[in-house]
């Protein structure tokens, strides 16, 4: 699977999660486009990048157990402080702003 349709994907999935609309693990995998299998490999690779990825049985939909959403490099939690590791993997602070959508992006980009 190509790089710019796996973020596609990971950008509905974070938006179907954050809206709790995603529905069975049969309508989340056929929404997008996947099959059950890979679709449960999919929320277990977000879980391992961070995600509090939970399911409810009576709204029958997947949702954040937290409050916030998936970057394209791991789940941010809204108000989490980074670490100086962390800070230092996404680069230079004062290279850096903040988009709409909790992602740290160049500024010159904006």
């Amino acid at each position: 699977m190509s790089l710019v349709k796996t973020s596609n994907r990971l950008e509905f999935v974070n938006y179907l999660l954050k809206k709790r609309t995603t529905g069975d693990l049969e309508t989340f995998a056929r929404r997008n486009g996947l099959s059950k299998r890979a679709m449960t490999d999919f929320l277990r690779q977000m879980k391992e990048m961070g995600a509090d990825i939970r399911y409810d049985r009576q709204r029958r939909s997947y949702y954040y157990g937290r409050n916030g959403e998936m970057t394209s490099c791991k789940f941010i939690e809204y108000g989490q402080a980074l670490t100086r590791e962390e800070a230092n993997g996404v680069g230079k602070p004062e290279d850096l702003c903040f988009s709409e959508r909790a992602v740290f992006v160049p500024c010159k980009d904006i």
